[in-house]
């Protein structure tokens, strides 16, 4: 349980994931860089698994399990297929779209029309997204940050540790330096 808690603490600090409170209960989610990451890795998992099921020689499932994801990742989804140039695909994609809502449908005809085309992918596009991938899987340290005060204008420092104190309470970012805190708390008396 020690190690699990370390690795949820250092993904957060890295930002791959951050802590949101649903009134007083706190959920772990994925921040921008921790989807962008899991996305890809999740549409390689459902290319995947229909590899997995056309090699077993499976029927084709029900295609609903797929309605109502993220958008982006279906689209990945639908990408990744065009980009295998596998004609293997087709009979999923064709059960897919008829279950599908239209913008979706869209794009799995496109997928469909050129995997039966044999028209040549450019490759680009993947090499660029392999490449932001990797980017993203540095993460970043955590760092101290500038911060405008709203009241005098004036830049102040967000620490480390008030940046962990403040997320772990659930609070939200200082909008005012510490001495406009002070004088708004006490008064004129700083």
């Amino acid at each position: 349980m020690e190690a699990v808690k370390e690795k949820i603490e250092w993904m957060i600090d890295y930002d791959f994931l951050d802590i949101q409170y649903s009134g007083k209960l706190p959920m772990i989610v994925f921040t921008e860089r921790g989807w962008y990451i899991e996305r890809d890795r999740r549409a390689d998992e459902f290319l995947a698994e229909w590899d997995k099921w056309i090699e077993e020689d499976q029927p084709i499932p029900d295609m609903t399990y797929l309605k109502d994801r993220n958008r982006g990742m279906i689209l990945l989804l639908l990408k990744k297929a065009q980009e295998s140039g596998e004609t293997k695909y087709i009979p999923y994609l064709e059960a897919w779209e008829q279950v599908d809502y239209k913008k979706v449908r869209a794009e799995i005809r496109k997928t469909i029309g050129m995997l039966k085309s044999g028209e040549q992918v450019d490759r680009s596009e993947a090499l660029e997204r392999q490449q932001e991938w990797n980017e993203a899987l540095k993460g970043s340290a955590p760092q101290d940050i500038q911060l405008k005060c709203w009241e005098c204008g004036d830049r102040f420092t967000f620490s480390i540790g008030e940046q962990k104190f403040f997320k772990d309470m659930g609070f939200q970012w200082p909008k005012r330096c510490e001495k406009c805190r002070l004088e708004r708390k006490f008064g004129e008396l700083f």
